[in-house]
């Protein structure tokens, strides 16, 4: 989960970042309720011998897990947008 703080200069240039840090917690404690409820999706062997609920929650995880990286992507990009451009004279020769 990121944890980094969000600026209201920043929500208020992209108000996204505000749905996106709700939705980072919800999906945090998505993962960490259907762990406590199926134990067994830390445990890939487990896999095979769940029953059809618990394979629908390894998938849900697995789709929240993989939201949570595109969710990083996002603020990874409108970070490297937002950096100041480098100060020429900072280079080495």
């Amino acid at each position: 989960m990121d944890c980094e703080q969000l600026l209201l200069d920043d929500a208020a240039e992209s108000p996204e970042l505000l749905i996106l840090s709700v939705l980072d917690t919800t999906l945090w404690s998505l993962q960490l309720a259907l762990i406590g409820r199926f134990p067994e999706l830390i445990d890939d062997f487990a896999e095979k011998r769940a029953g059809p609920r618990a394979r629908a929650a390894k998938q849900l995880s697995n789709r929240a897990a993989d939201l949570t990286k595109a969710i990083e992507r996002y603020r990874k990009v409108l970070r490297s947008e937002r950096a100041p451009p480098p100060d020429p004279g900072d280079r080495y020769f």
